[in-house]
């Protein structure tokens, strides 16, 4: 069942890719190609729903199987090139579980919203956009070093067609494959530098032990010097920074979202960014705990630039699209500091955090689309009386604003105060800091968005804009979700919990033995 769920999407993708094609080359007649035109998304959604009840008929299992003591719920092991010891290793434990959720939940509303988007090719664009889907879910149960660099790559050739094929058309076609090639830039020298680590780390072990492997479990029973440890992990976080992104590697998502539509946007922020921070959750600080802590001073220094940074440059944006952008830098900058405080508690807020903040942000770029549909614009400045221009929607614009700041009630308010509480036990002071720096991004977004709810409407010149029950239906359960978590959290917490406390034990363990 666990390969079933990783390749339904991707399998779904090609089967609408087909009937797209079958249309378009006058397999049939005129009529039927009208009729059917809209074929390849219903395939997608029907595709996207069958794996989420897939994933709540395991979820269903993993509680019986983890009330049992057990850390894994589902696992493949087969001989893939076992000349250099590569395996086809797949483990899905709580964390994975909690991540792919989130992740066919985003998935699904993006489907829903694309149908509003004029998009050509419909065949290739949701054969890319559930290619991404089956890769970053690999990604997620992935225990076998080599498997997760080759589908880190994958990962990037969807979005790479995302932006450049169905992002912001220009007059100058250069500009609109800006965005495109800087990702896929950034991304293979980062990954290039990745690469090496991992076959280092496996030639190491085969000096040690004589056997190629590129397990990960099997890999951070590794005994290897400090300073090798530590220019192996450099290798690791530089892929990893890249795409959480830190600051000053933050310019190709700031590119890419200029560019996407709104679809490509919500698949940008909502899936792409969580593999780094579940790359360092489930790779780094297991392959590498003395390392980490060797580093966590820079890393800390650096994620709090990164939020100051963001922070103060989102005071100037007009552009709705880049200041969600830079929001969005900022809380994962939050989260990747606190992945390195070491405590369960902070962890468990982590893994809350990873899921409410990119369900805020994909409701942030939903509201970004409807705001651009409505003023046919993306600037804010034009953004004037929204609550008397478009009904409802001023009350969910407040509502994600908030809940990205982390009000009471939401599934980020959760995420913020476990992890401000359990980094407060290991950095105290640099949580106050880290604070500051959350003070200083609610500032600047409040004070960007907070001018377009009011403001006098020429009402002959511009008539009302009534959301359709599509768009009440995509902001309320993103909503209804983010409420869910923030008010029983526990479901969540208890299904992470075997899998981060082991992570703990690793930083706890060298800790201890300094």
């Amino acid at each position: 069942m666990l390969l079933w769920l990783v390749f339904l999407p991707v399998i779904g993708g090609f089967i609408g890719w087909l009937c797209h094609v079958c249309l378009q080359r006058g397999v049939v007649s005129v009529n039927v190609q009208i009729r059917w035109s809209k074929l390849p998304i219903i395939v997608a959604f029907i595709t996207i729903c069958i794996t989420l009840l897939m994933t709540i008929i395991l979820w269903i299992d993993a509680v019986n199987v983890l009330n049992q003591g057990e850390n894994w719920i589902k696992e493949i092991n087969l001989d893939w090139i076992p000349l250099l010891g590569i395996h086809f290793h797949l483990v899905l434990d709580g964390l994975s579980m909690v991540v792919i959720t989130a992740t066919l939940f985003i998935v699904l509303l993006t489907i829903v919203y694309s149908s509003k988007e004029s998009l050509n090719n419909l065949g290739l664009f949701y054969l890319c956009l559930l290619f991404m889907t089956s890769a970053i879910m690999m990604l997620f149960v992935i225990a076998d070093l080599f498997l997760m660099f080759f589908f880190w790559e994958a990962v990037a050739i969807p979005i790479y067609f995302l932006i450049s094929l169905w992002g912001r058309r220009d007059s100058s076609s250069q500009l609109r494959f800006n965005g495109a090639s800087k990702f896929l830039i950034y991304t293979q020298l980062s990954s290039l530098l990745m690469l090496i680590s991992i076959v280092s780390l496996a030639l190491i072990n085969w000096n040690l032990t004589g056997h190629w492997t590129f397990d990960y479990q099997v890999l951070t029973k590794t005994p290897i010097s400090s300073d090798t440890e530590f220019l192996l992990m450099l290798g690791f976080l530089a892929a990893f920074i890249v795409r959480i992104p830190f600051v000053p590697f933050h310019g190709w998502f700031i590119e890419a979202h200029m560019e996407s539509s709104t679809t490509g946007s919500m698949m940008i922020s909502g899936l792409l960014l969580n593999t780094a921070a579940f790359g360092l959750l489930r790779f780094v600080i297991p392959l590498f705990p003395n390392a980490s802590i060797m580093i966590m001073p820079i890393m800390l220094v650096l994620a709090l630039l990164t939020i100051v940074y963001a922070a103060l440059v989102a005071f100037n944006q007009t552009d709705i699209k880049k200041l969600i952008a830079y929001i969005h830098i900022a809380l994962m900058g939050f989260v990747t500091a606190i992945i390195y405080s070491g405590s369960v508690v902070a962890y468990q807020g982590v893994v809350i955090q990873m899921i409410a903040i990119n369900l805020a942000i994909v409701g942030m770029f939903i509201i970004s689309g409807l705001l651009g549909e409505c003023y046919s614009t993306r600037n804010i400045t034009q953004f004037i009386g929204l609550k008397e221009r478009v009904p409802y929607l001023s009350s969910f614009t407040l509502y994600f604003i908030l809940a990205v700041l982390g009000i009471p009630g939401t599934a980020n308010f959760v995420g913020n105060y476990m992890m401000l509480l359990g980094s407060y036990s290991t950095f105290s002071f640099y949580t106050i800091f880290l604070v500051i720096g959350l003070l200083l991004l609610s500032i600047s977004f409040i004070v960007r968005m907070q001018p377009i709810f009011y403001g006098a409407v020429d009402k002959g010149a511009a008539p009302k804009y009534l959301l359709s029950k599509k768009d009440l239906l995509l902001l309320s359960s993103t909503l209804i979700v983010l409420i869910f978590i923030g008010l029983y959290p526990q479901v969540v917490l208890d299904m992470s919990y075997s899998v981060v406390n082991q992570t703990q034990q690793y930083i706890t363990t060298e800790r201890v033995g300094e």
